[in-house]
């Protein structure tokens, strides 16, 4: 149980912090005195309860000390630059994967100002918040790369000026972007935009760009505004990339190098569907003026124009299906199947056997390989399409179980917010009676001790009052999350990855609970991989049949030859032709060792199938388990924080106790 390692790990840092911490550990013993009046197996099971309480607050404390420490370490690398490299910004990744702290606070930050309804932003619930995120700026942050922006699935509005941006990788998974402001970067190269397929607005100005590649900007079909004012570009002709633009409406070029007294009309002869240029309004006659300027160079481009497009079109072909190839073999690849429906397999056991080149010449021979080969690359094609069956299905299941376990975990939050918002309410009734105590006692200016002693005495009920509902509070939300936690751990303890399971299960709705529907996908998983293997290792057996009997034919048929004398034929290699038919212990020596070279091929593909599918099980689980555990760890933390915020925000607003 996860819970108990992280007992026996947490052990001396508790030790530690109780003895500093007394006060704590006080309050802590109070919800056990609470439940002494109940019977004895449910106070020793509410004691257990308890004690895994405090051990994830003290761990969870501990917790938050490293990542402040580590933060402020990383940060530090920063500044001084380490490694020769300079790393500007405060996007970096964290150690684990996770948003570098200081970034996320920027998040938080930019989100409580521009959008105030959203909760606040966390750890935890960083992808979700995000998601509702449509339009977002991020000025002035000192933003030096974006890495974090794949958390913004649904954002169509992305001011990004003003930062210490070097290049645009992070935007890609950005597709439902309409507007990108990248304007006063760093920016030397454009690059990550081709996925931005509904871009209409894109500002570039005031960056280091020197030149627009040729296909950089071509997949943004929707484009209509492209400002690169204030860059570095030089060469005038890199304005005709823009023509597979073809949307594009508005450009303004200012302040280039490539910017003299031909330019205007040059960009309008290139880019005759041009409404404006640098922010002036084009008219007809500048178009005329233009067109008339480069009539012949306008003439001569057409023709190179088409030649470039056709063989952009071509290579655009030819990409698209070395996609779709790459596709296709990845697909195969996560089946394990990878190769079973070309005739690869059967082609290595022939290549480069001077020997049975050898006897393929002999008559009949060519014959006999032919139908092997046919009736071998048949039982490859049905184990690559069982193959491919049976990835559908392991997809399937996998997407029921992340189903089944978001469900569980969205109810977990549902009842924390619940919770929090409880707290929260009577927190504000505590800390508003604690402000009235303080504004009493400090008008009182200590002359009436009575008195004084009576706020006192309230002060202090009100702090105890106060920490038992913190403590009750707390519970409930540890209480919840460790529920969750046990209910999902045990999916990755699986004692038989590759147990055949034959039970057929019931149907879906009669699983109520969580572990119902983690334990049916884990025995599917387990299933479906042991049936895949089997049905594989019995196709598989029947090549080794097919083997044998082309082994045994082709024996022979070498052996007739050898009995009539004739050991060879004409156009034959007569060297090795001798040395083959030397004698029949040499003959027999060379067909046993094509034969063994068969059915060793035939058994590293049957061993190579069944640890992809093993490595993928036991891998997939083990991801679900890290995810699952890293979001534990962070709602604990979470937790702990809160109840923290808020006992500090009640002792601050009441007076002091002491007299």
């Amino acid at each position: 149980m996860p819970a108990l390692n992280h007992v026996k790990s947490c052990k001396m840092s508790i030790n530690w912090r109780r003895k500093s911490d007394d006060g704590n550990s006080n309050r802590g013993r109070s919800i056990s005195e609470d439940d002494s009046e109940a019977d004895k197996d449910k106070e020793e099971g509410g004691k257990q309860v308890q004690n895994i309480m405090s051990l994830c607050k003290e761990s969870s404390g501990m917790m938050a000390t490293v990542t402040s420490l580590r933060s402020t370490l990383h940060t530090s690398k920063r500044s001084t630059g380490e490694d020769g490299e300079e790393e500007v910004g405060v996007s970096r990744g964290r150690e684990w994967g996770e948003i570098n702290p200081l970034t996320l606070q920027t998040l938080k930050e930019a989100l409580e100002e521009q959008e105030p309804q959203l909760p606040a932003l966390t750890h935890a619930n960083a992808t979700n918040t995000a998601s509702h995120v449509t339009s977002l700026s991020l000025q002035f942050k000192g933003l030096g790369s974006l890495d974090f922006l794949w958390m913004l699935t649904n954002i169509t509005r992305l001011v990004l000026s003003n930062n210490s941006l070097t290049d645009t990788r992070g935007l890609e998974r950005l597709s439902k972007l309409t507007w990108l402001d990248l304007s006063f970067n760093q920016i030397s190269r454009i690059s990550s935009l081709k996925s931005l397929r509904n871009l209409e607005v894109l500002a570039l100005h005031n960056n280091l760009l020197r030149r627009l590649e040729r296909g950089a900007l071509q997949p943004l079909s929707h484009l209509q505004v492209l400002t690169l004012a204030n860059n570095k570009i030089h060469d005038i002709d890199d304005v005709r990339t823009l023509r597979q633009v073809k949307c594009l409406a508005s450009l303004n070029l200012a302040n280039n190098p490539l910017c003299d007294h031909r330019y205007p009309d040059y960009v309008l002869a290139h880019l005759p569907d041009l409404a404006y240029l640098d922010h002036r309004r084009l008219t007809p006659q500048d178009h005329a003026h233009a067109a008339q300027q480069y009539k012949y160079a306008h003439v001569q481009l057409q023709s190179v124009v088409a030649v470039v497009e056709a063989q952009e079109e071509k290579a655009q072909q030819q990409e698209e299906q070395e996609r779709l190839t790459r596709a296709s073999q990845e697909e195969h690849r996560r089946a394990g199947v990878l190769a079973l429906n070309d005739g690869s397999l059967f082609s290595r056991m022939f290549r480069g056997d001077k020997d049975m080149g050898v006897l393929l010449q002999l008559p009949g021979a060519h014959t006999l390989m032919t139908k092997y080969r046919d009736q071998f690359n048949a039982v490859c094609l049905r184990v690559f399409n069982a193959g491919l069956d049976h990835e559908v299905q392991r997809q399937t299941e996998l997407e029921l179980l992340q189903e089944a376990l978001d469900v569980a975990k969205n109810d977990a939050d549902t009842y924390a917010r619940g919770v929090v918002r409880r707290v929260e309410g009577e927190v504000e009734t505590v800390v508003a009676a604690g402000q009235e105590l303080r504004a009493a006692e400090e008008a009182s200016l200590g002359d009436d001790q009575e008195a004084h002693e009576a706020r006192v005495a309230k002060a202090v009920a009100l702090r105890e009052q106060f920490d038992a509902l913190l403590d009750d509070a707390s519970q409930d939300l540890l209480t919840a999350e460790v529920t969750l936690a046990d209910q999902v751990k045990f999916i990755f303890v699986l004692p038989d990855l590759c147990k055949y399971y034959s039970q057929q299960f019931g149907p879906r709705d009669k699983l109520n609970t969580l572990q119902d529907v983690v334990d049916r996908a884990r025995e599917e998983l387990g299933t479906l991989v042991g049936n895949f293997l089997e049905a594989a290792a019995m196709e598989l057996q029947e090549g080794r049949r097919l083997a044998y009997t082309f082994y045994c034919r082709l024996r022979e048929l070498t052996a007739k030859m050898v009995d009539d004398g004739a050991g060879g034929s004409e156009g034959m290699d007569e060297e090795r032709t001798a040395r083959v038919f030397e004698g029949s212990d040499t003959l027999t020596s060379a067909l046993a060792g094509i034969h063994d070279r068969h059915l060793a091929l035939i058994d590293s593909r049957e061993a190579d199938l069944r640890q992809h599918l093993q490595q993928w099980l036991t891998h997939t689980l083990h991801e679900i388990s890290k995810a699952e555990w890293a979001r534990h760890r962070s709602r604990v933390e979470e937790i702990t924080t809160l109840t923290a915020r808020q006992r500090q925000l009640l002792y601050d607003a009441l007076p002091t106790t002491h007299e």
